[in-house]
């Protein structure tokens, strides 16, 4: 039966097909580019998470997402640099994962529960599920859970566990940020109808949590505002208006202050988010000035 929507959506799935094979070449390229000089990068999110679709076209993602070791970033780094310019943006290296997402887990941890896989001739490592699905819910908290995708992603996830997952490594750590993924999983399962495993932690799904992702999920993805040092003077009005622009979400509120899902009023958590937030701005506008000052008076030679 022919729908309005059909034609754009077949269109769509054949432009992201033919992406799909693209992209894996291209995956493979830089891949042998990280390989050439001893590097075996870890891949994590988007093409990893296509592995779980019945076809990878029903799963785009926008970049390559990887990681190294410490030691590594800066070799890292000169391989992406002398990649052709159409690959160069591709390449995601993401070295703040531990401050962000996982701040629980050390890169050793990681790499020693990693697997190896290979894309053609291209060589690289693979978290074990276990940190993997810990890293994809903290990463859609913390961006605010705004993307229906997302949650699709832990439904496909949680569906394709290995029979030998062990739901207590993926929960070790930060209580709060586990207190988050299971949430996750759970409106996975309430929202989505995803067929979780026997002995799968679940719990009720908070209502304001419920309410804010179907918000997040209406109104899209929301470009961050003009800084505020941009702004020389700001009036009453104009401040009740970068105060509304900047309101923090009650999801990333919630991640960010590492408060329970439950027993605390969200507003509460959003106004504490916004003074952490203010007082960071604050603290980065001092340190600004007083650095402007000392370069001033290093130019001028003063004691």
């Amino acid at each position: 039966m022919a729908s309005f929507a059909g034609p754009g959506l077949q269109q769509a799935f054949r432009f992201h097909a033919l992406e799909a094979v693209r992209r894996k070449r291209d995956l493979e390229f830089v891949l042998r580019a990280f390989n050439d000089v001893g590097l075996k990068p870890i891949l994590f999110k988007g093409w990893t998470l296509t592995q779980f679709y019945a076809l990878p076209a029903l799963r785009p993602y926008g970049d390559f997402d990887i990681l190294v070791d410490d030691n590594d970033a800066l070799t890292a780094r000169n391989v992406i640099s002398g990649l052709p310019e159409n690959l160069r943006t591709l390449v995601d290296l993401d070295m703040r994962v531990f401050q962000r997402f996982l701040p629980d887990r050390s890169y050793a941890q990681l790499a020693a529960r990693a697997s190896t896989g290979e894309v053609g001739e291209g060589q690289f490592r693979l978290l074990a599920p276990e940190d993997h699905l810990r890293l994809v819910c903290l990463h859609q908290l913390d961006h605010g859970a705004w993307r229906p995708l997302w949650l699709c992603d832990v439904a496909a996830f949680i569906e394709h566990l290995p029979p030998n997952f062990h739901w207590g490594l993926c929960l070790e750590g930060n209580a709060r940020l586990s207190e988050g993924v299971v949430a996750l999983v759970s409106l996975a399962e309430q929202l989505l109808s995803a067929r979780v495993p026997f002995g799968t932690p679940t719990k009720r799904v908070p209502a304001w949590f419920r309410d804010a992702v179907l918000r997040g999920w209406a109104s899209g993805y929301r470009a961050p505002p003009e800084s505020l040092h941009n702004l020389r003077r700001l009036e009453w009005r104009q401040a009740a208006k970068a105060v509304a622009a900047r309101w923090p979400d009650a999801v990333t509120s919630t991640l960010h202050l590492r408060a329970p899902f439950r027993g605390v009023p969200r507003t509460i958590l959003q106004l504490a988010e916004l003074g952490r937030r203010t007082f960071h701005f604050l603290c980065h506008s001092w340190l600004g000035r007083t650095g402007k000052l000392l370069s001033s008076v290093e130019r001028r030679g003063l004691p």
